[in-house]
């Protein structure tokens, strides 16, 4: 195994070095800078025939995944991804990342990790997004609430070793 995909490395926005050209650190900045009017270049970060997968997509194709985004853009405001960590190895980036935006003047923030692995012409031939929507979203919306608490009282071990 490559030595760097033992090495976990905090990482800010700010902090993805522009001259470095690896495709990791491209990919990288290519999500934390993503906005509506440079979606455009995701066609030369993604293969033809990439696959995405989030809790609630799961496409093939550039276009699919374009369509993905778009509506992300579309059905949200000020979306922002952050990166936090990431570690890789030869094939495979792993990142633990928070993504923000509004809805309905409510700001909302989702904690979660993806795995990206590339084909040999270092684009992405795979993306997996890995994020709990009943804790993050679904437990705090109003009339989802209460049956949410329900289900998670009902499916926890025990409260006595919670903080």
């Amino acid at each position: 195994m490559n030595q760097q995909a033992n090495q976990t490395i905090n990482i800010e926005n700010s902090a993805i070095d522009n001259n470095e050209k690896s495709r990791e650190k491209t990919f990288m900045r290519f999500f934390t800078e993503l906005t509506a009017e440079n979606l455009i270049q995701i066609n030369e970060i993604f293969a033809p025939d990439a696959h995405f997968k989030d809790p609630f997509n799961d496409v093939y194709g550039i276009d699919a995944i374009k369509t993905v985004f778009t509506h992300m853009f579309d059905t949200t405001e000020r979306p922002k991804f952050r990166i936090n960590h990431y570690a890789s190895n030869q094939q495979i980036l792993f990142i633990q990342w928070q993504f923000s935006f509004g809805k309905n003047k409510t700001m909302w923030a989702i904690d979660g990790s993806s795995m990206v692995t590339f084909d040999n012409n270092d684009q992405v031939k795979e993306h997996i997004d890995y994020w709990d929507p009943a804790e993050q979203i679904y437990s705090k919306v109003g009339l989802l609430r209460p049956l949410m608490n329900f289900l998670k009282s009902r499916l926890t071990a025990s409260n006595d070793y919670s903080k």
